[in-house]
């Protein structure tokens, strides 16, 4: 990437992956699908500039940004407007403004975090650099622009605790760098930002959950990515916990990712390996068998303990067990679910529940439903890709397609209830955070966490 190119960051030319420069990334904080026609900001200091007009903008009193049709308008708190008609708002802070601290930037009030999932909820965020404000219908965008290793600090305290080891906080940073660059294809067509700040692409939530730890971890790996055989920024994805064993790319997503393979998540010689291929002959003792009381999978609560697990989680993570975990769905809830998440809108009923094809990690890739309809035909429907099946099961969404059920029957056979005892947190694929963790707190450093959870891939420095 030359010089005149600093910050155009896609899309990225095969195997031209070196930079001059460290980039500047565009991320979506609120999204049009969040139907926000105001927000709320606050500055903490005099210098930030209102880009449109030149003017400074009132330091540490909050500021209404309202939207109307295509203009929008700045209101203090009285009502009384600041500028009005405008066709973007940008928040430009003095050049010496460099976050270095936890809280340092913008407040920006009432961002949607976790958005389709069950944690899902509205925090407070303090943004650094500049913050743009963008009209869509009646609704706002507001887009953070930010440097690329400041966005980091801010997705590693996301994603996880700044508490966290900080060869862990090093690991995850490399491969939140590589994921990021890696896209072959743009997350967010026809949008005024590449990535947006959520799970779907990364947790995101600017300086808030900074800690000096974290400051440290990227720096020290600044600008470092992991490359493939076919000399490409790998794609590194990752989820939360694997549940003792990774999953390939191409069962949760349909097609084969370069580096991400199906792995063992334990040390070498650990009883996991054994059940390596998860089939349905398996499938009950890896999730529920005595072996699990002492097993030493990175990621099981031997390793990280479920009593420290909440000084590591991020801050919008909802503490549980997620290494093996039970839920019980009723025909009740089975019957909302699939009929609002799973598009089966004329369900009466659920007859049954059958397990198709598995990933190598025991996700299911398939679920067969055997329904009644609201005619009273029966049907059949097929339910693919692990996410899908998480989303149409439950209404608050299933933390891992790694399940296998117990289904509950009445007397005329129809289905009262399914147990589901399940492994995991996430699609499975790539780094497991909880897995990397526990490497971390067994004295691994990054490198060779990484190179753990990526295949035949590289470490090296793109820019310094």
């Amino acid at each position: 990437m030359s010089k005149d190119q600093e910050g155009a960051l896609f899309p990225i030319e095969d195997g031209n992956y070196k930079m001059d420069a460290e980039p500047v990334v565009r991320i979506g904080i609120v999204l049009e699908e969040d139907k926000k026609e105001e927000l709320r900001f606050q500055v903490p200091s005099v210098g930030y500039l209102l880009e449109e007009t030149g003017t400074d903008v009132l330091a540490d009193s909050e500021v209404i940004v309202r939207c109307a049709g295509d203009k929008i308008t700045l209101y203090d708190l009285d009502g009384g407007i600041l500028s009005q008609d405008l066709k973007r708002v940008r928040i430009v802070p003095p050049a010496a403004a460099r976050p270095e601290k936890a809280g340092d930037g913008v407040l920006v009030r009432g961002i949607v975090s976790g958005r389709g999932f069950h944690w899902s909820k509205e925090i407070d965020q303090t943004l650094s650099d500049v913050l743009e404000f963008l009209p869509r219908g009646n609704k706002l965008i507001l887009v953070n622009e930010v440097p690329l290793e400041t966005y980091l600090v801010g997705t590693i305290t996301g994603e996880m605790s700044g508490e966290c080891p900080i060869e862990f906080m090093k690991a995850q940073a490399v491969a939140a760098r590589s994921w990021l660059l890696g896209q072959t294809k743009h997350p967010h067509p026809g949008e005024p930002f590449i990535w947006c700040n959520d799970d779907d692409c990364q947790r995101y939530q600017g300086t808030g959950g900074w800690s000096d730890r974290a400051v440290q971890a990227v720096s020290e790996c600044r600008g470092e990515v992991l490359i493939t055989e076919s000399k490409r920024y790998c794609d590194a994805r990752y989820s939360k916990n694997t549940g003792g064993i990774s999953e390939d790319a191409g069962s949760v997503w349909g097609d084969p990712i370069e580096g991400l393979e199906s792995r063992v998540d334990a040390p070498e010689g650990s009883e996991v390996q054994r059940f390596f291929p998860v089939t349905e002959e398996n499938l009950e003792e890896y999730i529920t068998g005595d072996w699990l009381k002492n097993t030493d999978a990175f990621a099981s609560p031997n390793v990280v303990e479920e009593e420290t697990i909440t000084r590591y989680l991020g801050r919008v993570d909802e503490p549980d067990r997620y290494f093996r975990w039970t839920r019980k769905l009723t025909q009740n809830s089975l019957r909302r679910s699939l009929r609002q998440r799973g598009g089966l809108t004329d369900l009466e009923a659920v007859m049954e529940l059958r397990p198709g094809k598995r990933g190598k990690s025991g996700r299911l890739e398939e679920l067969h439903v055997s329904y009644r309809a609201s005619s009273g035909e029966e049907k059949r429907h097929t339910i693919k890709r692990e996410f899908n099946i998480r989303a149409a099961m439950d209404v608050t969404f299933l933390y891992s397609s790694a399940f296998l059920m117990r289904p509950k029957y009445g007397r005329e056979g129809e289905l009262e209830e399914v147990t589901l005892h399940g492994a995991g947190w996430g699609h499975g694929a790539g780094l497991c955070q909880i897995g990397a963790l526990g490497r971390a707190l067994k004295g691994q450093d990054y490198r060779t966490i990484l190179m753990h959870y990526y295949s035949n891939v590289k470490l090296e420095r793109i820019y310094d």
